[in-house]
């Protein structure tokens, strides 16, 4: 069974490969995906819950070490 990741990289890989192919630059691609993940999730969540979702990935655009999380 295909994972949620697996299905959506596979496009995003598909959809960078034809931009290229179009010489549309990989930062157009992730602003318009950004811009379409925005619009799915207005359509299923509240613009409070969209919010909180948007500022989680804003606050971890940084690569930690997280020692806790280590075995």
């Amino acid at each position: 069974m295909t994972s949620t990741w697996e299905l959506v990289h596979g496009h995003v890989e598909a959809a960078l490969a034809d931009a290229t192919r179009a010489s549309i630059t990989p930062d157009a691609v992730a602003s318009t995906l950004i811009s379409e993940a925005v619009r799915i999730l207005k359509g299923h969540r509240t613009l409070d819950d969209v919010r909180a979702e948007l500022q989680f990935a804003i606050e971890n655009l940084q690569d930690r070490d997280y020692e806790f999380m280590r075995p």
